[in-house]
């Protein structure tokens, strides 16, 4: 008796349960309005010609003297220092006459420092390709002999490349 009623338990919330659902009204059509056409009429207008005028622009360029570029000091002895803030004075690029002199010191005594040819032309005057070392207050001395452009880096800082521009 107890299966039975329990069944019968079971069976009414199924019943009240379904019966409080319910399904989603059909939409209501509604009638979409047809536009009508209606005559409009549009009004052109002819343009009048307009006189035209020409205007005529005369650009004077004058340029004042013009000062000169400056040459670039070029000097018989030329010293390049090694820094103890890893700066290099007077900078990266120097001038000197055909048998001018270059002379590298270290002026940093916790580093060795050295300058290495970053091509062939100026590995005659590098020591070749071969580092040349430069300790602390040792100086090294290179005469250029020949016109040119040559370039070197420093090893203990190998992003800086230094140019030698030797000229007449």
């Amino acid at each position: 008796m107890k299966k039975v009623f329990v069944v019968l338990a079971i069976l009414f919330i199924g019943i009240l349960l379904a019966g409080c659902t319910s399904q989603p009204a059909a939409p209501v059509a509604t009638p979409t309005p047809v536009p009508t056409a209606v005559p409009t009429t549009i009004e052109t207008m002819v343009p009048t010609p307009i006189p035209t005028t020409e205007v005529v622009v005369v650009v004077v360029n004058t340029t004042p003297n013009a000062t000169p570029t400056p040459k670039p000091t070029v000097q018989p002895s030329i010293n390049i220092t090694f820094n103890s803030d890893l700066t290099i004075s007077p900078g990266t690029t120097v001038y000197i006459p055909v048998g001018g002199k270059v002379v590298w010191n270290n002026n940093d005594p916790r580093y060795p420092h050295a300058i290495q040819a970053v091509d062939v032309q100026s590995a005659k005057y590098f020591g070749g390709m071969d580092t040349m070392t430069i300790p602390y207050g040792t100086p090294l001395e290179v005469t250029f002999d020949k016109e040119g452009y040559y370039s070197y880096k420093t090893v203990f800082q190998p992003e800086t490349v230094g140019v030698v521009i030797v000229t007449k």
